[in-house]
């Protein structure tokens, strides 16, 4: 499982660090036209297509830092929770599972599976008591082989 399940107190500024390849709901990267082509990867092989790419996580920043609003909405998983037992690995946060509830009671996308009614993220915050946004800073500090 990848999630963070962590306690923090208000006013304390956290550095929080994580390397792409450690996510657990990346979608393996897709094979070139070529590779098929010379039968380097076989249907067999493929990727199932499930998950998100790893180029579409959060945006590397500049070496200067950019900046960018951090949207957080938390959920009750006690009161969420698809069944007791559910163990939520891989991308199953975006897929669900086969056959089953998605991994909560809610519909797959939600709040954003609907129409939310606010002109900006602020009243969003406002008027959603489960949520908060904080302005961060994404600092690029280069690529690392």
């Amino acid at each position: 499982s990848s999630g963070i399940n962590a306690e923090y107190g208000g006013g304390t500024e956290r550095i929080v660090s994580r390397r792409s390849d450690e996510s657990s709901v990346l979608v393996p990267p897709a094979g070139t036209v070529q590779q098929i082509l010379n039968g380097e990867i076989t249907d067999q092989q493929a990727p199932c297509g499930c998950g998100w790419p790893r180029n579409l996580l959060i945006p590397r920043g500049t070496v200067a830092g950019m900046r960018a609003d951090l949207y957080v909405l938390v959920t009750n998983w006690k009161d969420d929770a698809a069944s007791s037992s559910s163990q939520l690995s891989g991308s199953v946060s975006y897929c669900g599972k086969r056959d089953q509830l998605y991994p909560d009671k809610r519909p797959m996308g939600f709040p954003f599976d609907r129409a939310m009614g606010f002109d900006t993220l602020e009243d969003m915050v406002r008027a959603v008591p489960n949520s908060c946004s904080r302005e961060v800073e994404i600092v690029f500090k280069g690529l690392k082989e």
